[in-house]
């Protein structure tokens, strides 16, 4: 890789300790502000990209470089795609087709997992939640099981279900962003799947074998509104391609993962295509898709981004790197790729995991220049990390599921760290053979 031409593309510095050691400071701050979640957290990236803008640390180009960075336009183009599946009921009824074709509610439990990690790989995880959580409430009542049963098993799988591909979610997309920066290349739709199905499979394993410990639980009781409760229970027949607008969708959403898939587009090309063509065919409306896109997300990203770059200005990854290269000199590959996991886990769980990929990013990338390891497998290994926020509740599909179909936290930290440590181990193990 080309590692001269990413630093040179920043503008950036070699300035001095001073300047690098505010920078951190700002960033540190940050994040340990962010961890309280006493403020929120668009304002506290964009607070702290003010701040070193303000003290004049790089220039307005550097500052707000994230707005522009390409992952943005693919993490809007994934919102506002979700917000359609949802719109026009493309799924509609597929849960109720998984209960109505297994009986044991163990495989339903299994099934529920699967169909939200295959969705998850294609729209935004918390969209496939909220499509999928009505049904696991009411297959919890048929089955005579707490929502909790299904609930925290539904989490794992759609937060694992976004790894498999490029847009599951937002660390794979800033990944093959600094890819992009690095090399000219972009990863393509499915280089993420070997290391996500490694990941998958780990938690289905120890969800099969462990379930009777006590990982998974009972839930916690609530009271039903009646009204809700009659929703859960209506029949609807599971017809994807019954109308225009399902059709297109299908169509357009389908030709984009095509073309990304055999590297013939970005991301961020193909995907925010399909979803302009989605608004101008009427299948979904402006007024919608606006609604669709989480500005906060947007911003935080985008100021998170920024913070990035201003320490790649500022040359503050630099000391990191050789840290990293002392401490991992003589290490073989995989144990190279296996701390990179699970520090981006340590950092994903304790934080965010869009953070998480945007801080180890420059990381992987230095540490591939000074070793001669592979770019793309380090990069994978910490989009592998960042998505495996399942040990605390920091995952908004994690908190979503909380407030609809809670259980109880500790259930949360007893099945997440065996996957998590199995998961890690299996990811390393898929990089290690395939890239590195």
């Amino acid at each position: 890789m080309n590692w001269e031409s990413y630093r040179s593309c920043s503008g950036g510095g070699g300035k001095n300790g001073v300047e690098e050691l505010i920078v951190w400071f700002t960033i540190i701050l940050v994040l340990f502000f962010i961890a309280t979640g006493r403020f929120r957290m668009e304002f506290l990236a964009l607070s702290g990209l003010l701040f070193l803008g303000l003290l004049g640390l790089a220039p307005p180009r550097n500052l707000f470089s994230g707005f522009g960075h390409p992952a943005l336009v693919t993490i809007i183009s994934v919102f506002i795609i979700s917000k359609t599946f949802t719109h026009i009921g493309l799924l509609r009824g597929l849960g109720q087709l998984i209960s109505r074709k297994i009986e044991r509610s163990q495989y339903q439990i299994l099934g529920l997992a699967g169909t939200a990690a295959f969705l998850s790989a294609f729209m935004n995880n918390v969209g496939a939640i909220g499509l999928l959580l009505p049904t696991a409430n009411r297959m919890a009542r048929r089955t005579r099981l707490n929502p909790g049963t299904l609930s925290l098993p539904l989490t794992i799988a759609s937060i694992l279900g976004g790894a498999l591909t490029i847009i599951g979610t937002a660390p794979n997309i800033i990944i093959s962003g600094f890819l992009v920066s690095a090399t000219g290349k972009s990863f393509r739709m499915f280089d993420f799947t070997p290391q996500g199905l490694a990941m998958l499979l780990m938690a289905f394993l120890v969800w099969f074998f462990c379930r009777a410990c006590g990982f998974f639980p009972k839930g916690e009781e609530r009271e039903e509104k009646k009204e809700e409760e009659i929703d859960l229970w209506k029949e609807v027949p599971f017809q994807p391609l019954e109308n225009r607008d399902k059709k297109i969708t299908f169509f357009l959403v389908s030709v984009a993962v095509v073309l990304v898939a055999f590297g013939l587009l970005h991301p961020s090309l193909a995907f925010g295509s399909a979803a302009l063509l989605l608004i101008l065919s009427g299948v979904l409306s402006p007024s919608r898709a606006y609604e669709s896109i989480d500005i906060p997300i947007v911003l935080f990203l985008g100021g998170m981004l920024g913070l990035g770059a201003v320490l790649d200005y500022v040359d503050g990854v630099e000391p990191l790197i050789g840290f990293l290269e002392k401490w991992t000199a003589g290490w073989g590959p995989f144990g190279v790729v296996l701390i990179l996991i699970f520090v981006s886990t340590a950092l994903s769980n304790a934080i965010n995991n869009s953070a998480a990929a945007v801080f180890m990013a420059p990381l992987a990338l230095g540490l591939a220049s000074s070793s001669g390891f592979q770019v793309e497998g380090l990069l994978l290994a910490v989009a592998a990390g960042s998505n495996m926020a399942l040990i605390l509740p920091t995952h908004q599909a994690t908190l979503m599921v909380m407030s609809r179909a809670p259980f109880p936290a500790p259930a949360l930290l007893k099945a997440g760290i065996p996957i998590t440590i199995l998961g890690g181990f299996a990811a390393a193990l898929v990089i290690t053979v395939i890239w590195m």
